[in-house]
């Protein structure tokens, strides 16, 4: 245990060491903003400090896959592997196929840190091939994942067709949050909230607000006062300082996102549209109204 918990630490301390390294990884392949890259180490580092502190006395399970998105393709990577790691257990890690160099980076500390390489290993790839493949063999006695709810449910029929009985599974899928507005609250803060909700990570994250109601008699005034903090919104490269909102992952995020505000502008619901740049795979802050 204690050789665990020092070898969690010591990968802590080199992501804070590396931190210029994985802020340029973070936004060259993952879109990230500088401040949401430092709010991303910052997580990762918590989890490896938080498990490294909390070894659990309990036998291990023996060979975790740890599979993660591409949204959070430090922490919740590193957030897997780290609490694996700390109850004993070799992990073999798939990242998401749009964040291989992030994830590499971060084996590459962990192994330097003293996690010997044949209790971590790095498995980038396709999810039909390599997920399906870490999911579906026997010697696989436990499995932790985040992203969509449709693909954690054929992990678990997977699973149970072909791992042991019980083996675990533990799934964080998505979210659909709301904020709710009324003439109580301070609208300043709301705003405030409501836009680094929405917006921050371009909306790609599972906490992100997706529906707000604002009150009806203070609906008009309050709309003023979003839109207006959405027009100071900096849309742009995220290495960039000035950047509020970055690019979403790839051009099939983008197509799809964009098809989905297109059906809904044909139908007049867009109240509110930002523009974006017109390279890369940006999309406008965009309000649309839901009857």
């Amino acid at each position: 245990a204690a050789e665990r918990a020092a070898a969690l630490n010591k990968a802590a301390d080199l992501y804070e060491e590396n931190f210029g390294e994985l802020f340029a990884i973070l936004a060259r392949e993952a879109g990230k903003s500088i401040p949401d890259a430092v709010a991303e180490l910052r997580e990762a580092v918590d989890f490896m400090r938080y498990y490294a502190a909390n070894i659990p006395e309990a036998a291990p399970a023996g060979v975790f896959t740890c599979i993660s998105p591409w949204n959070f393709p430090l922490a919740i990577f590193t957030g897997q592997i780290a609490g694996a790691l700390a109850s004993g257990n070799a992990v073999l890690a798939k990242p998401a196929e749009q964040t291989p160099l992030i994830a590499h980076f971060a084996v590459t500390l962990l192994h330097q840190a003293g996690v010997p390489t044949d209790a971590l290993q790095l498995l980038p790839g396709e999810g039909a091939t390599v997920g399906a493949a870490l999911t579906s063999d026997p010697r696989v006695t436990g499995v932790a994942f985040t992203g969509s709810t449709e693909t954690a449910q054929l992990i678990r029929k997977t699973m149970a067709q072909n791992l042991a009985p019980g083996a675990p599974l533990i799934a964080e899928t998505g979210g659909l949050n709301a904020m709710i507005v009324d003439s109580t609250a301070l609208p300043e803060q709301a705003v405030r909230d409501i836009v680094q909700s929405a917006f921050q990570s371009a909306g790609q994250r599972c906490s992100a607000l997706r529906c707000l109601y604002v009150q009806e008699d203070i609906a008009e005034s309050f709309k003023t006062m979003l839109f207006g903090a959405m027009d100071a919104l900096v849309i742009g490269d995220p290495w960039d300082f000035a950047t509020d909102v970055g690019p979403v992952i790839d051009a099939e995020a983008q197509s799809d996102i964009g098809d989905y505000i297109a059906n809904a502008r044909a139908k007049g619901a867009v109240v509110k549209e930002m523009d974006a740049p017109e390279t890369g795979h940006f999309i406008a802050p965009t309000v649309i109204k839901v009857d």
